[in-house]
């Protein structure tokens, strides 16, 4: 089977010949299509935030053929050409103001969001600037250019097209833009319950929008993946109570929308979410990403995938394992997801998280991974992994 299949047949437990994997190797059975800000988003206060930060937007390639900040807008702003080579804010097309804590040569994130357009000190008082706040147009061609020119479809052959929205999740928007406090005190005393709904409706339909053009510009799409970070190390940030009044029903209509089109839905979520597994899996959610899998924890991912409800897409995690960790370590915590996710017909895929830089992962650790994928993830006829037979 090629490479489209077998992630297929993993993600819904339909016996693939092998565990699939994404990483920056040609090994790689994943390809992603991403839509970024058109062109015509040029602000003349901060530099341009794009996704990936600094580390993205230096590249000459990336300036040429997707997105660049013109002279005379930077001028104006007061920067030196090659900006990102010094400390700065830069924002967003929805006027985030995102803060990197050093040059791109020493920092190699992209930052956190440091102020949104409707933060306040508390107050409130932001949401009285949301009636005249104009929301980024989806529709807009120029957003979507890096995926009409096609030129991506020699790299991506057979391999499964993974739709990336880059304009992140519901709940990590909405709080980028009132500020992540002010956002879950509003939440936590139902306050300004009006503009709160409004926000997520209006990113909602941002998102929605999106999805319908992604399909459109790439028919042959086979999913979309969205971020949405609801946890911390031990916890998520919100009840299931407020997950539930808030944002259950926005992320049914997307994810609806999404299998209507004939894709599959992927959400990562950075943090301990198991009190929202069986919410995302009564949304109809069909595959869960995590990089740092340990804080959900891979016994409770198990029940999951037995019960064929839900597929899970496990990195070696990036906060232990794959940056601290021995290749041994890694190739056993490899071999655990398969034995404890993936020996159900399927149910597992294994992700490389793949701003080595970012988090200092060690080359043979890298390598270690790979070769662990190869050794380990094969199935026999039956949908059994060979080994476990």
């Amino acid at each position: 089977m090629n490479r489209r299949e077998t992630v297929k047949r993993a993600f819904h437990f339909n016996k693939p010949d092998r565990v699939p994997f994404l990483g920056l190797t040609v090994q790689s059975d994943f390809y992603p299509i991403m839509a970024y800000e058109p062109m015509s988003w040029q602000p003349d206060n901060y530099p341009p935030h794009v996704d990936g930060g600094a580390k993205t937007i230096k590249n000459v390639p990336f300036r040429r053929d997707i997105y660049d900040w013109k002279k005379e807008n930077r001028e104006k702003a007061g920067y030196p050409e090659k900006w990102w080579e010094n400390p700065h804010d830069s924002i967003d097309e929805f006027r985030v103001i995102w803060r990197s804590s050093g040059t791109e040569s020493n920092d190699q994130t992209m930052g956190h969001p440091f102020k949104g357009p409707f933060h306040d000190n508390g107050s409130g008082e932001g949401w009285d600037r949301f009636d005249d706040f104009e929301f980024p147009d989806a529709s807009n061609p120029l957003r979507y250019k890096a995926i009409k020119s096609e030129r991506w479809k020699k790299l991506a052959e057979d391999r499964y097209l993974l739709g990336v929205m880059g304009s992140g999740g519901i709940f990590n928007k909405c709080s980028q833009m009132r500020g992540f406090s002010n956002f879950l005190i509003d939440l936590a005393r139902n306050r300004k319950q009006k503009k709160i709904n409004q926000l997520i409706d209006s990113i909602l339909s941002f998102n929605i929008k999106m999805v319908e053009e992604l399909k459109e510009y790439c028919p042959s799409l086979d999913s979309i993946m969205i971020a949405d970070d609801f946890g911390t190390q031990n916890s998520t940030f919100l009840s299931p109570r407020i997950f539930n009044k808030y944002f259950k029903n926005p992320f049914k209509k997307l994810v609806n929308l999404t299998h209507d089109l004939g894709m599959d839905f992927l959400l990562h979520s950075c943090g301990d979410v198991l009190a929202f597994l069986p919410e995302f899996v009564d949304i109809g959610i069909d595959v869960m990403e995590f990089d740092s899998p340990h804080m959900t924890g891979v016994e409770n991912f198990k029940r999951f995938a037995e019960e064929r409800k839900m597929a899970f897409w496990l990195s070696s995690n990036i906060q232990t394992t794959f940056v601290n960790g021995t290749p041994q370590d890694v190739e056993e915590e490899v071999k655990y997801y398969i034995k404890e996710i993936g020996n159900n017909e399927g149910g597992l895929a294994i992700y490389e998280y793949t701003d080595f830089e970012a988090i200092g992962v060690p080359k043979k650790n890298i390598r270690k991974q790979r070769k662990a994928i190869l050794k380990w993830g094969n199935y026999n006829e039956n949908g059994i992994i060979d080994w476990l037979a």
